[in-house]
């Protein structure tokens, strides 16, 4: 996290004896990670929030750079049919008067979803079209504040020779979620003669949102979300403005 924190204050730090605008961004994210899946799997793109802060530098009439940090949630939600070898299981022993957990193997239904939130910093060129439309693409990194991807199951576990019923049983996989994402952003952006603008962006990550060792993850299943935006420029000029 401080290395974020320490990305922007030198970017920051390095134009502010330049022409610069700062401003904040707040709006909407959809979508959900994508990758490969079980067969019969579905899912839903959830919505979620963002909100941050904008430095921009206009380098030329049509080219600049914008570096942001911002709070962002992804949230979806999925129903996917599972095979776990390790399946965490409340277990009654015979003739025990106290429950244990025990890893077995469950076969059955899986009905959950992600709740992530993320700091992301981009760093994004922009390109001017007309005085009030420009697009703008480059990286983002970012960091996981809190990561929860949970729901309920139902099916049955295998113990010893014997299936025994698993009905609506709380999961939760969040130790799996990756810390760190990193991707690709771009979006189309109209600004307003007193301050106001509008975005709509994509990204997409480059790396999976689960860990390697996570035996559900067949492959990389990588955020691809959409942001809709409104903001606002406290300080600076728009471009093509005296």
């Amino acid at each position: 996290m401080r290395y974020i924190s320490t990305l922007v204050l030198l970017f920051i730090c390095t134009m502010s004896f330049a022409q610069l605008a700062t401003g904040i961004r707040l709006g909407f994210t959809a979508g959900t990670p994508i990758g490969p899946a079980e067969e019969g799997a579905t899912g839903k793109p959830g919505i979620g929030t963002v909100a941050g802060v904008v430095t921009e530098y206009n380098i030329t009439e049509k080219w600049g750079l914008r570096m942001e940090a911002y709070y962002t949630q992804k949230k979806s939600s999925f129903s996917t049919p599972a095979e776990v070898d390790e399946y965490n299981y409340l277990y009654e022993p015979p003739g025990a008067d106290t429950m244990v957990w025990i890893a077995a193997e469950f076969k059955g239904d899986v009905d959950g979803g992600f709740d992530n939130r993320y700091i992301e910093v981009p760093v994004l060129g922009h390109y001017y079209i007309s005085e009030h439309w420009n697009v703008a693409l480059g990286p983002y990194v970012g960091y996981l504040l809190q990561g929860e991807i949970s729901g309920v199951s139902n099916g049955s576990v295998r113990i010893g020779v014997a299936d025994l019923p698993v009905e609506n049983q709380e999961f939760d996989e969040s130790q799996h979620l990756q810390t760190w994402d990193y991707g690709v952003i771009g979006g189309v952006r109209y600004e307003t003669d007193f301050g106001l603008n509008y975005e709509f962006r994509l990204s997409s990550g480059l790396r999976s949102v689960f860990k390697e060792t996570y035996p559900l993850a067949d492959g990389v299943i990588r955020n691809v979300y959409v942001q809709l935006t409104a903001g606002y420029r406290f300080t600076g000029k728009r471009r093509g403005e005296a």
